[in-house]
Protein backbone atom coordinates (compact mmCIF):
# COMPACT_ATOMS: atom_id res chain seq x y z
CA UNK A 1 0.00 0.00 0.00
CA UNK A 2 1.60 3.00 -1.40
CA UNK A 3 0.52 5.23 1.72
CA UNK A 4 0.54 2.55 4.74
CA UNK A 5 1.19 4.14 8.13
CA UNK A 6 1.36 8.07 6.98
CA UNK A 7 -1.00 10.47 9.40
CA UNK A 8 -2.92 12.28 6.73
CA UNK A 9 -5.58 15.17 7.65
CA UNK A 10 -8.26 15.92 4.77
CA UNK A 11 -10.20 19.39 5.41
CA UNK A 12 -13.75 19.07 3.37
CA UNK A 13 -13.39 15.40 3.81
CA UNK A 14 -16.78 14.44 4.10
CA UNK A 15 -17.99 15.18 0.77
CA UNK A 16 -17.65 15.39 -2.92
CA UNK A 17 -13.83 15.40 -3.84
CA UNK A 18 -12.42 15.05 -0.12
CA UNK A 19 -14.15 12.24 0.54
CA UNK A 20 -12.94 10.30 -2.69
CA UNK A 21 -9.32 11.39 -1.17
CA UNK A 22 -10.36 10.04 2.31
CA UNK A 23 -11.76 6.58 0.77
CA UNK A 24 -8.38 6.35 -1.50
CA UNK A 25 -6.25 7.38 1.12
CA UNK A 26 -7.74 4.74 3.65
CA UNK A 27 -7.52 2.25 0.84
CA UNK A 28 -3.55 2.68 0.66
CA UNK A 29 -3.36 2.32 4.39
CA UNK A 30 -3.22 5.76 5.68
CA UNK A 31 -4.18 7.15 8.83
CA UNK A 32 -6.77 9.68 8.08
CA UNK A 33 -8.27 12.94 9.99
CA UNK A 34 -11.44 13.63 8.48
CA UNK A 35 -12.15 17.23 8.65
CA UNK A 36 -15.75 18.65 8.71
CA UNK A 37 -17.33 21.84 8.87
CA UNK A 38 -21.64 21.17 9.18
CA UNK A 39 -21.37 17.39 7.17
CA UNK A 40 -21.11 15.40 10.60
CA UNK A 41 -23.32 12.78 9.50
CA UNK A 42 -21.56 12.52 6.36
CA UNK A 43 -18.43 12.49 8.19
CA UNK A 44 -19.33 9.66 10.69
CA UNK A 45 -20.92 7.21 8.39
CA UNK A 46 -17.57 7.67 6.13
CA UNK A 47 -15.23 6.91 9.42
CA UNK A 48 -17.28 4.12 10.14
CA UNK A 49 -16.94 2.67 6.88
CA UNK A 50 -13.48 3.00 7.22
CA UNK A 51 -13.04 1.27 10.22
CA UNK A 52 -15.70 -1.58 9.51
CA UNK A 53 -12.99 -2.37 6.73
CA UNK A 54 -10.20 -2.45 9.06
CA UNK A 55 -8.57 0.85 8.55
CA UNK A 56 -7.74 3.97 10.82
CA UNK A 57 -10.30 7.09 10.28
CA UNK A 58 -11.75 9.74 12.73
CA UNK A 59 -14.21 12.74 12.22
CA UNK A 60 -13.17 16.49 13.76
CA UNK A 61 -14.82 19.63 13.22
CA UNK A 62 -14.01 22.44 11.74
CA UNK A 63 -14.33 25.80 10.18
CA UNK A 64 -10.81 26.07 8.16
CA UNK A 65 -12.13 29.84 8.10
CA UNK A 66 -11.36 30.51 11.81
CA UNK A 67 -7.81 30.56 12.66
CA UNK A 68 -8.63 29.51 16.58
CA UNK A 69 -10.87 26.20 15.02
CA UNK A 70 -7.90 25.30 12.37
CA UNK A 71 -5.45 25.62 15.53
CA UNK A 72 -7.52 23.31 17.50
CA UNK A 73 -7.94 20.96 15.05
CA UNK A 74 -4.53 20.58 14.56
CA UNK A 75 -4.07 20.02 18.22
CA UNK A 76 -6.52 17.23 18.02
CA UNK A 77 -5.28 15.30 14.92
CA UNK A 78 -1.10 15.47 16.67
CA UNK A 79 -3.37 13.78 19.84
CA UNK A 80 -5.02 11.04 18.36
CA UNK A 81 -2.39 10.28 15.57
CA UNK A 82 0.86 11.33 17.17
CA UNK A 83 2.15 12.93 14.12
CA UNK A 84 1.00 14.30 10.29
CA UNK A 85 2.85 13.24 7.09
CA UNK A 86 0.39 14.25 4.46
CA UNK A 87 -2.02 17.48 4.35
CA UNK A 88 -5.04 17.96 1.77
CA UNK A 89 -6.40 21.44 1.61
CA UNK A 90 -9.58 20.79 -0.21
CA UNK A 91 -12.26 22.93 1.92
CA UNK A 92 -13.67 25.75 -0.36
CA UNK A 93 -16.61 27.19 -1.15
CA UNK A 94 -17.51 29.23 -4.12
CA UNK A 95 -20.76 31.68 -4.87
CA UNK A 96 -21.60 33.31 -8.10
CA UNK A 97 -21.98 37.26 -8.42
CA UNK A 98 -20.72 39.42 -11.33
CA UNK A 99 -18.04 41.72 -10.91
CA UNK A 100 -19.95 44.77 -11.14
CA UNK A 101 -22.48 43.73 -8.30
CA UNK A 102 -19.62 42.02 -6.29
CA UNK A 103 -19.44 43.18 -2.28
CA UNK A 104 -16.35 43.20 -0.55
CA UNK A 105 -17.96 41.37 2.56
CA UNK A 106 -18.46 37.92 -0.31
CA UNK A 107 -15.09 38.45 -1.25
CA UNK A 108 -13.51 38.13 2.03
CA UNK A 109 -15.62 35.41 3.18
CA UNK A 110 -14.67 33.39 0.09
CA UNK A 111 -10.83 34.02 0.75
CA UNK A 112 -11.24 33.52 4.41
CA UNK A 113 -11.76 30.11 3.20
CA UNK A 114 -10.09 29.00 -0.11
CA UNK A 115 -6.55 31.48 0.99
CA UNK A 116 -6.65 32.41 4.90
CA UNK A 117 -7.80 28.45 6.19
CA UNK A 118 -5.46 27.40 3.48
CA UNK A 119 -2.16 29.28 4.42
CA UNK A 120 -2.88 28.85 8.50
CA UNK A 121 -3.34 25.11 8.17
CA UNK A 122 -0.68 25.18 6.05
CA UNK A 123 1.80 26.52 8.19
CA UNK A 124 0.95 24.85 11.21
CA UNK A 125 1.41 21.24 9.57
CA UNK A 126 4.61 22.57 8.05
CA UNK A 127 6.15 23.92 11.11
CA UNK A 128 5.11 19.72 12.40
CA UNK A 129 6.58 18.34 9.58
CA UNK A 130 9.74 20.84 9.74
CA UNK A 131 10.38 19.52 13.48
CA UNK A 132 9.73 15.87 13.17
CA UNK A 133 12.25 16.13 10.90
CA UNK A 134 11.46 13.63 8.07
CA UNK A 135 9.37 15.98 5.66
CA UNK A 136 5.91 15.61 4.51
CA UNK A 137 3.69 16.32 1.54
CA UNK A 138 1.18 19.18 1.32
CA UNK A 139 -1.70 19.07 -1.41
CA UNK A 140 -3.79 21.88 -2.18
CA UNK A 141 -6.67 21.69 -4.25
CA UNK A 142 -6.96 24.88 -6.38
CA UNK A 143 -9.43 24.57 -9.78
CA UNK A 144 -8.91 25.34 -13.94
CA UNK A 145 -10.20 28.23 -13.21
CA UNK A 146 -6.87 29.44 -11.52
CA UNK A 147 -5.80 29.71 -15.38
CA UNK A 148 -8.91 29.80 -17.57
CA UNK A 149 -11.67 32.01 -15.01
CA UNK A 150 -15.05 31.58 -16.00
CA UNK A 151 -17.79 34.28 -16.00
CA UNK A 152 -19.87 35.53 -12.82
CA UNK A 153 -17.16 34.53 -9.94
CA UNK A 154 -14.13 36.70 -10.16
CA UNK A 155 -13.78 36.28 -6.26
CA UNK A 156 -13.73 32.47 -6.57
CA UNK A 157 -11.05 32.89 -9.75
CA UNK A 158 -8.72 34.96 -8.07
CA UNK A 159 -8.99 32.46 -4.36
CA UNK A 160 -7.90 29.68 -6.61
CA UNK A 161 -5.21 31.61 -8.31
CA UNK A 162 -3.99 32.92 -4.57
CA UNK A 163 -3.92 28.57 -4.27
CA UNK A 164 -1.53 28.43 -7.02
CA UNK A 165 0.74 31.14 -5.68
CA UNK A 166 0.45 29.94 -2.55
CA UNK A 167 1.56 26.40 -3.54
CA UNK A 168 4.39 27.50 -6.23
CA UNK A 169 5.93 29.82 -3.27
CA UNK A 170 5.27 26.81 -0.44
CA UNK A 171 7.43 24.53 -2.47
CA UNK A 172 10.30 26.92 -3.10
CA UNK A 173 10.76 27.62 1.01
CA UNK A 174 9.64 24.27 2.29
CA UNK A 175 11.98 22.04 -0.28
CA UNK A 176 14.73 22.49 1.90
CA UNK A 177 12.59 20.56 4.42
CA UNK A 178 11.89 17.84 2.20
CA UNK A 179 8.44 19.45 2.57
CA UNK A 180 6.71 19.08 -1.03
CA UNK A 181 3.79 20.78 -2.06
CA UNK A 182 1.75 20.49 -4.97
CA UNK A 183 -1.55 21.28 -6.26
CA UNK A 184 -4.72 18.98 -8.00
CA UNK A 185 -6.54 21.84 -10.48
CA UNK A 186 -9.81 20.19 -11.28
CA UNK A 187 -12.76 20.98 -13.37
CA UNK A 188 -16.11 19.60 -14.13
CA UNK A 189 -16.40 17.09 -11.09
CA UNK A 190 -19.69 16.18 -9.92
CA UNK A 191 -19.74 17.83 -6.57
CA UNK A 192 -22.41 19.23 -4.12
CA UNK A 193 -20.80 22.57 -5.84
CA UNK A 194 -22.42 21.69 -9.43
CA UNK A 195 -24.86 19.10 -8.82
CA UNK A 196 -27.96 21.66 -9.29
CA UNK A 197 -26.06 22.60 -12.56
CA UNK A 198 -26.17 18.95 -13.47
CA UNK A 199 -29.61 18.38 -13.01
CA UNK A 200 -30.09 20.47 -16.24
CA UNK A 201 -29.66 17.59 -19.33
CA UNK A 202 -28.79 20.53 -21.45
CA UNK A 203 -25.81 21.84 -19.19
CA UNK A 204 -24.95 18.16 -18.72
CA UNK A 205 -24.43 17.63 -22.91
CA UNK A 206 -23.00 21.16 -22.73
CA UNK A 207 -20.50 19.81 -20.52
CA UNK A 208 -19.27 16.25 -22.17
CA UNK A 209 -19.00 18.29 -25.11
CA UNK A 210 -16.18 20.61 -24.24
CA UNK A 211 -14.39 17.54 -22.62
CA UNK A 212 -11.73 15.99 -24.77
CA UNK A 213 -12.41 12.61 -22.72
CA UNK A 214 -16.54 13.20 -23.09
CA UNK A 215 -17.73 13.11 -19.76
CA UNK A 216 -17.96 14.31 -15.86
CA UNK A 217 -15.44 13.51 -13.69
CA UNK A 218 -15.80 11.93 -10.74
CA UNK A 219 -14.15 12.68 -7.09
CA UNK A 220 -12.39 9.11 -7.52
CA UNK A 221 -11.04 10.53 -11.08
CA UNK A 222 -8.99 12.97 -8.51
CA UNK A 223 -8.46 11.17 -5.76
CA UNK A 224 -6.03 8.77 -7.97
CA UNK A 225 -3.80 11.60 -8.76
CA UNK A 226 -4.17 12.89 -5.07
CA UNK A 227 -2.57 9.61 -3.50
CA UNK A 228 -0.11 9.48 -5.85
CA UNK A 229 1.27 13.12 -5.03
CA UNK A 230 1.32 12.33 -1.49
CA UNK A 231 3.12 9.11 -1.78
CA UNK A 232 6.91 8.37 -2.16
CA UNK A 233 6.56 7.38 -6.05
CA UNK A 234 5.80 11.50 -6.55
CA UNK A 235 9.00 11.86 -3.81
CA UNK A 236 10.63 13.91 -6.75
CA UNK A 237 7.79 16.12 -7.30
CA UNK A 238 7.11 19.47 -5.65
CA UNK A 239 5.49 22.72 -6.94
CA UNK A 240 3.27 20.93 -9.74
CA UNK A 241 -0.63 22.35 -10.72
CA UNK A 242 -1.96 18.90 -12.42
CA UNK A 243 -5.10 19.30 -14.21
CA UNK A 244 -7.80 16.94 -13.10
CA UNK A 245 -10.33 17.70 -15.96
CA UNK A 246 -10.73 15.50 -18.57
CA UNK A 247 -8.25 17.37 -20.75
CA UNK A 248 -10.51 20.36 -20.41
CA UNK A 249 -7.34 22.95 -20.28
CA UNK A 250 -5.80 22.08 -23.88
CA UNK A 251 -9.13 23.12 -25.55
CA UNK A 252 -8.39 25.34 -27.98
CA UNK A 253 -9.78 29.11 -28.33
CA UNK A 254 -11.96 27.97 -31.39
CA UNK A 255 -13.61 25.69 -29.51
CA UNK A 256 -13.46 21.41 -28.76
CA UNK A 257 -12.73 18.65 -31.38
CA UNK A 258 -15.55 17.57 -33.11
Amino acid sequence: MRLEGKAALVTGGAQGIGRGIVEAFAREGARVAVNFGRSGEAAAELVEGIRARGGTAFAVQADVSSGQAVASMMERVLDELGRIDILVNNAGTLSSSPFLDLELGELIRVFETNVFGLFALSQLAARRMVSQGDGGAILNLSSLVAFRPFLGASHYNASKAAVTALTQTMALELGRHQIRVNELCPASVETGMIRKALQDPENVAMRERTIPLRRIGTPEDVAGAAVYLCSDEAKWITGVSIFTDGGLSVIPPFGPPS
